[in-house]
């Protein structure tokens, strides 16, 4: 079952197209992980997927409803809210204690705690939102679009401004989560952490989507490089290289004692190494570099 339907979204502001034909599928029970950079129409795109704002035209359906039961999808989805609008007066299990009737949520007061304590927040129940670090208010928010145990949650860039054992946290909730069956749409500029824990991305770069696919279907497609840098003695070259014998190997260069090879294939590496062994040369390093998706998004 699709979790996110979308077909041909078009959002148009004074004028201007935001939106240009948005086309996406969002598999149930997956990590699908949006990518774009500013002004590229993320937000606006998340707006109307949660009910802010309507499209132009074209149509969506969440969790098997149309968008024209929107009211009936907000029950079924939890969204991180924008740490500038929590309620910064309020207590922080009073707040998770409002925003949960709201939600219809009837989880007791230990099972706030814990919620909290679960985000990262343990011993904090008596402590004002106003008085929390941006890390904290970060945490809160998701904390948040937990409450009423949705079916699919939008987490807007849950992790940035958290120390690195925060964010390690997180998004190790996040994997626990998916493996309860729950959807989860992530934005984040920390590619690092959508290669590692995204089983879907998508790319959107000035309205549309620009590509879509596993991790390695994207770099498969953006013709993924393997790079093989030595550290030898002595140094390589290309003639050295050649005569290795070997064919789809191709010399790039030597940088500060260390020579950098390409390769088409992971099974030329061994092959490389003994075949440099048996020409005496010693080998003190083999670091392999391959396509990243910092180097797919930014080819988009």
């Amino acid at each position: 079952m699709l979790a996110i339907e979308v077909n041909d979204l078009h959002k148009r502001y004074a004028g201007n197209d935001v939106l240009k034909g948005i086309q996406l599928h969002v598999t149930q029970g997956e990590i699908f992980g949006f990518l774009g950079r500013n002004g590229a129409g993320k937000s606006t795109f998340i707006h109307i997927l949660t009910g802010i704002t309507q499209p132009t035209s074209g149509s969506f359906s969440i969790l098997g409803k149309t968008h024209h039961q929107m009211e009936r999808i907000k029950q079924k989805i939890g969204v991180m809210p924008d740490t500038s609008n929590l309620y910064q007066h309020m207590k922080a299990l009073d707040f998770l204690k409002y925003m949960a009737a709201l939600k219809g949520d009837t989880r007791s007061t230990a099972e706030l705690s814990q919620l909290l304590e679960q985000v990262g927040l343990p011993h904090v129940e008596k402590q004002k939102i106003k008085s929390f670090s941006f890390g904290m208010k970060k945490k809160i928010s998701i904390a948040q679009a937990l409450l009423g145990n949705p079916e699919l949650i939008f987490l807007d860039e849950p992790t940035s401004g958290l120390d690195p054992e925060s964010a390690i946290l997180i998004q190790q909730l996040i994997l626990t989560l998916k493996e309860q069956g729950k959807t989860i749409f992530l934005t984040s500029h920390n590619l690092t952490e959508i290669e590692k824990i995204c089983d879907t991305v998508a790319i959107m770069t000035d309205g549309m989507i620009a590509k879509v696919g596993t991790v390695a279907q994207l770099k498969h497609a953006a013709k993924e490089t393997i790079h093989v840098h030595l550290r030898t003695n002595p140094s390589l070259d290309a003639m050295r290289l050649q005569e290795c014998g070997i064919n789809d190997v191709q010399f790039i260069k030597h940088d500060q004692a260390v020579s950098v090879i390409e390769v088409n294939e992971e099974e030329v590496i061994p092959l490389l190494i003994e075949r440099l062994t048996a020409q005496r040369v010693k080998i003190y390093e083999v670091k392999i570099e391959v396509t990243s998706l910092e180097d797919v998004f930014m080819a988009v």
